[in-house]
């Protein structure tokens, strides 16, 4: 049997934060969002169960090392008052921490989503153009391992009709609203709508995957931009201008001409050659690593 810490939490305190729960309505939708497979209530219930644990510990903790650092008594106010405070903000980054989890989750997975749509719009468009019901069309993309986070979102399209008897347009327009990428969203809710009306999904997933292609590779276009006046940043700031210092270093310290803020031409070069270069370097690699992908 797994240890699930969250189904203790939610046996210990569960029923004691049911004036809690309606404050974290947002944070519902969030876990839903990230793919968390832990339900709202045990989730809460555990936030609150790891800030009293961290509360506890932590101030134990401040009662024996406080007065060791500070030198302060043991027994005294101010070692329980700097215990209780250290205690207070333990409890509050234990809670915070878990509260934002979900959020991030989800954002994490917004891009994988975002990478893998063009060809999610394009394998809609290629079955639904040979006439494969729609259920097969969400089943079969529910089984495709290498779309990693955007095949959970069709897998729970499928366990809702599976498992709790959902009709598919409800079940696609429900789990549309969890999903973490917009893009796909507006896909999903447009084409129950295309059904809905009496539309044609097929054409409405051609137009569909068009722009979506379209989008795709005016991004692509903008990124390769930047990445050419990376790379001739990159060039002026570690090839060409390391170049230009190596020869004026040396040359004014052959010449010499003194030293500059109280380093020597050699120190200097040093800095340049074991510093400069490599923080820059990884300044470049920093904002390189920003751009889309």
């Amino acid at each position: 049997m797994k240890f699930e810490p969250w189904t203790i939490a939610y046996q210990k305190l569960g029923k004691k934060l049911e004036r809690l729960y309606p404050r974290f309505e947002e944070l519902h939708v969030q876990l839903k969002k990230g793919g968390t497979l832990i339900a709202f209530k045990p989730y809460v219930a555990l936030m609150v169960l790891n800030s009293i644990i961290g509360f506890a510990a932590s101030f134990v903790i401040s009662l024996i090392v406080v007065p060791l650092l500070a030198r302060i008594a043991y027994f005294s106010a101010m070692n329980f008052a700097f215990s209780l405070a250290v205690a207070a903000v333990t409890a509050m980054a234990a809670f915070m921490t878990m509260f934002i989890y979900p959020g991030m989750k989800a954002s994490n997975r917004k891009g994988p989503i975002d990478k893998n749509l063009p060809y999610i719009a394009n394998f809609l468009t290629l079955l639904s153009s040979s006439n494969v019901p729609p259920s097969v069309i969400f089943d079969s993309i529910a089984k495709i391992d290498t779309l990693k986070e955007a095949r959970l979102e069709f897998s729970n399209i499928i366990r809702d009709i599976e498992i709790f008897g959902s009709d598919l347009l409800t079940s696609i327009l429900d789990n549309a609203k969890l999903t973490p990428n917009d893009e796909l969203r507006e896909l999903l809710i447009g084409y129950v709508a295309t059904i809905k009306t009496g539309g044609n999904p097929t054409d409405y997933l051609k137009v569909t995957s068009q722009q979506i292609t379209q989008q795709r590779m005016t991004k692509l276009d903008a990124m390769l931009e930047s990445l050419s006046a990376m790379a001739e940043i990159y060039i002026m700031l570690l090839v060409a201008a390391p170049l230009l210092f190596v020869v004026l270093f040396v040359t004014l310290g052959m010449i010499g001409s003194g030293n500059v803020f109280g380093m020597s031409m050699g120190t200097l070069l040093y800095l340049m050659v074991y510093v400069g270069i490599p923080v820059l370097g990884g300044a470049l690699i920093v904002i390189i690593s920003t751009f889309e992908k």
